[in-house]
């Protein structure tokens, strides 16, 4: 037993590689980019006093509960407009890793308070969003991969080459949490049971993206794709811990998120989830594997 706990404390509190997380931040703080760029194109309808929601309606929302929003009661369409402007410039350090710890701290509350001014809009890939940058604001996620890392071996200073893997290790715990409370709560109900919810999300014409056959609503393939769903994200919320079969479920799904983001409009929501699978990989795995693409890259002819 004590062999086991040692095991498990150096796997939750040991010290590796930062690549896996540097590249997770490049990933997240890139689609915290996108997201406020698709959002800036309806600015006013979101956030001004003019729009569909406005401060008042917010804090409504909110009740009586404190909440981190650096926009509360503001009323103001230049200061929303520069809080959301500095969100995205923040984002965009994040993107690159440049001035690292104070970009990923300014996008996790510049983040947290646009959702608090506005909560009408939000869909789960959000709140994971957010909860995403939460993490990375705590974390040594600018030691690689980033902007930072090359100034600092520019100047001739050290740089980390080993860091705390508990940011990593809470990414993976957050993906089990998120896809086994999702098992969880589709079994206590009584349509993923008897294998019909996967034909229930077709019905809701507002999300539909893109055309699909006619008969993949239909008997068997409704009965496959709802017991299908429910076998991948158990096997991502826990098999996939064991090595031998990670690969494999995490292409599990790849493919169950590139159908739902093919079928349905869900901003975002299929590629910050899988952003997440990064984190089941160490750093000199994630390191080694994209110096290979570099190399394959560099060698193949033009």
């Amino acid at each position: 037993m004590g062999e086991v706990m040692r095991k498990l404390d150096n796997w939750a509190f040991g010290w590796g590689s930062p690549y896996t997380l540097g590249v997770y931040r490049a990933l997240i703080g890139g689609l915290a980019l996108i997201c406020l760029l698709m959002l800036s194109l309806d600015f006013n309808t979101w956030y001004t006093e003019s729009g569909l929601a406005t401060a008042r309606d917010a804090e409504y929302w909110a009740g009586q509960l404190w909440h981190l929003n650096v926009l509360q009661g503001v009323t103001s369409t230049p200061v929303t407009a520069g809080v959301f402007g500095l969100t995205m410039l923040a984002a965009l350090c994040t993107m690159l890793g440049l001035w690292t710890r104070v970009a990923t701290i300014a996008l996790a509350v510049g983040m947290i308070s646009l959702h608090h001014r506005n909560p009408f809009i939000l869909n789960g890939g959000d709140t994971l969003l957010r909860m995403s940058l939460i993490t990375l604001a705590l974390s040594p996620c600018g030691a690689a991969f980033s902007v930072d890392r090359l100034l600092r071996q520019r100047r001739g200073q050290p740089v980390l080459e080993q860091v705390s893997l508990w940011p990593q290790r809470l990414v993976q715990v957050q993906m089990t949490l998120v896809y086994g409370t999702t098992v969880w709560h589709k079994l206590n109900g009584v349509h993923w049971s008897d294998g019909t919810a996967a034909w229930y999300p077709g019905q809701l014409l507002e999300f539909h993206r893109f055309p699909t056959p006619g008969f993949v609503d239909l008997p068997p393939f409704v009965q496959i794709a709802t017991w299908g769903t429910l076998v991948v994200e158990l096997a991502l919320a826990y098999a996939v811990y064991w090595r031998p079969a990670r690969r494999w479920i995490l292409l599990g799904g790849l493919a169950l998120h590139a159908v739902i983001e093919y079928r349905f409009n869900i901003p975002l929501f299929a590629f910050i989830s899988v952003a997440q699978y990064l984190a089941h990989y160490d750093g000199e795995e994630v390191r080694t594997w994209m110096e290979n693409r570099r190399s394959r890259i560099a060698t193949t002819p033009a």
